[in-house]
């Protein structure tokens, strides 16, 4: 399977997450990590190291939807 070049990709494994954006989490650096590689850069509970610019952010707010 080749990674697309259209983006939203996971910065991490490149998969197209144009059909997932709900699970997907994002960064102010403008990446994208999908829900599989989230648990690879994990912190906590709570929060994810950006493996770009290795800012932590938190994993409810850097989803792009949110339930109110």
């Amino acid at each position: 399977m080749s990674k697309s070049k259209k983006p939203p990709n996971c910065y991490i494994c490149g998969k197209n997450c144009e059909d997932i954006l709900d699970k997907c989490h994002y960064c102010i650096c403008d990446i994208t990590v999908c829900d599989v590689c989230l648990n690879s850069v994990k912190k906590n509970n709570t929060t994810w190291i950006c493996p770009h610019c290795k800012e932590e952010r938190d994993e409810e707010k850097s989803r792009i939807f949110r339930d109110n």
